[in-house]
């Protein structure tokens, strides 16, 4: 199991910031290795065993965060349903422990949602913002169905396409008013009839 990050008092911590922190607290950790290398020399020299978690608390020496161990609960789903995401962010710096990197700004993941999903600017800006809301602020952790929920939380034009001539060609045409109730909104997923929505 790959340690990804460290608990250190209150603090989910990456592995930067927790060396950080050791020097911070007068603890003299090694420059230039490996930080699992590094953390469990710096027990060392205070007297903590490391490879025993059971014999220190937290608050006095950092506690390795396995890969498996990260974990953020979602409370803000609007299914109600509980969600999770595998990784969870260093509490100093709001790197994902797991990714090793960063969320991307508004804009960026505002960005990410219009190319990815190819959708209008100021639908893409209002779902970024509803994901990140649940609490979905890394492209790794959404998927089709999130854009789709978050879309449905926001006035937009209703657009689905429909073959010109099918089968003889492969040929299509956006439409924005039905004739077929099979028909569902690119968008949000939903059928005519059942989005609510006001055409923007």
């Amino acid at each position: 199991m790959s340690v990804v990050g460290y608990q250190y008092a209150v603090d989910n911590l990456c592995p930067a910031c927790t060396i950080g922190r050791l020097r911070a607290n007068g603890i003299k950790v090694a420059r230039g290795r490996d930080h699992e290398e590094a953390v469990r020399r710096a027990a060392e020299q205070v007297g903590i065993d490391f490879s025993d978690e059971h014999t220190y608390d937290s608050s006095s020496f950092p506690k390795a965060i396995t890969s498996q161990m990260a974990r953020t609960e979602l409370i803000e789903l609007p299914n109600g349903e509980p969600g999770e995401i595998a990784d969870e962010r260093c509490d100093r710096c709001g790197k994902w422990l797991r990714l090793g990197e960063k969320s991307p700004t508004k804009a960026g993941l505002t960005r990410w949602v219009r190319d990815e999903h190819e959708l209008p600017q100021a639908l893409a800006r209002e779902i970024a913002e509803t994901l990140r809301e649940w609490g979905l602020s890394h492209p790794a952790f959404i998927d089709e169905s999130n854009v789709k929920e978050a879309a449905a939380q926001h006035p937009h034009a209703w657009l689905s396409y429909r073959f010109v001539d099918y089968p003889s060609s492969t040929e299509t045409k956006p439409i924005h008013e039905p004739d077929d109730t099979d028909d569902e909104c690119l968008y949000c997923g939903q059928a005519w009839q059942a989005q609510q929505h006001q055409t923007a």
